[in-house]
């Protein structure tokens, strides 16, 4: 049994405490400005009487006329403000105790207690990112093979390419530390969809991503088959497009090692 790596909440939590902290500075400068004392409502038959209560044990307060209209909406607009000050700090404090108390790591930790006889009796099933990534670049695949005339390319570690423009990609993903493998067949529902050049993980994501360069769009046979490629990704059912990242080029128009890296940035941080 594979149990998926838990979502840490952190840093959406961190990003929620920023926006309540502001808000909260906000709604105390605001209460600061606003006029001493409270609104009071009566209910009268046709509508309602605005009273002004400027001491808190006046029970009834002033009357206010229709030209004193502005000074109850700022006063209303005071009440609210006090109330909603005292809900946001409320959430903040609960925030506070939950990141103090919360470890996003905590599940995996509990295979790493474990003797090392008891490690080799149970199924392990949350993974830490380091163990899902051995085990995401382990799975076997059979790579397409190179022709005796086609270029060398080979990446810093070695591996072979068939392009200047895949040895960018594969370079950049080296150096963002993006797990990858190149040239690993995609099945969906058991068929052959496409053969992609670089199938990448995003391990915070733990989602796999397709990477498909269209290196030579200016020949028209090559641009009739990858379109037919891709098209083989859209007519699936259920396959997540999102997950499709595409670079492309012509002969006049060389791949930019900007769009590599902001896809990277984009798909795969």
């Amino acid at each position: 049994m594979y149990i998926p790596k838990l979502e840490s909440i952190e840093g959406n939590l961190q990003q929620q405490k920023q926006i309540i902290e502001k808000a909260i500075a906000d709604l105390n400068k605001r209460i600061s400005n606003a006029p001493e004392g409270s609104l009071r409502l009566a209910k009268k038959r046709k509508g309602y009487q605005y009273y002004h209560k400027e001491i808190t044990y006046d029970t009834k307060g002033t009357y206010l006329q229709s030209k004193d209209k502005n000074l109850a909406s700022r006063l209303a607009q005071k009440d609210y403000d006090i109330e909603l000050l005292a809900e946001l700090e409320k959430q903040l404090k609960a925030i506070d105790r939950f990141l103090n108390t919360y470890n996003p790591n905590a599940v995996q930790q509990v295979y790493g207690k474990l003797s090392a006889p008891r490690k080799e009796l149970v199924d392990k099933g949350f993974l830490t990112d380091e163990e899902y990534v051995k085990q995401w670049l382990c799975k076997p695949y059979n790579k397409m093979g190179f022709g005796k005339d086609e270029p060398e390319y080979y990446t810093s570690r070695g591996e072979r390419v068939r392009s200047k423009s895949e040895l960018l990609i594969a370079e950049a993903l080296i150096r963002y530390n993006i797990p990858y493998r190149y040239e690993c067949p995609v099945y969906h529902n058991g068929d052959l969809m496409g053969v992609p050049d670089f199938n990448c993980l995003n391990v915070r994501q733990r989602k796999d991503y397709y990477w498909e360069h269209l290196g030579m769009l200016a020949d028209p046979n090559y641009a009739n088959k990858n379109v037919k490629k891709l098209e083989r990704y859209s007519l699936a059912n259920d396959f997540d497009e999102s997950s499709l990242i595409l670079t492309m080029e012509t002969n006049k128009h060389p791949l930019n090692t900007k769009v590599i890296e902001g896809k990277i940035r984009r798909y795969l941080l």
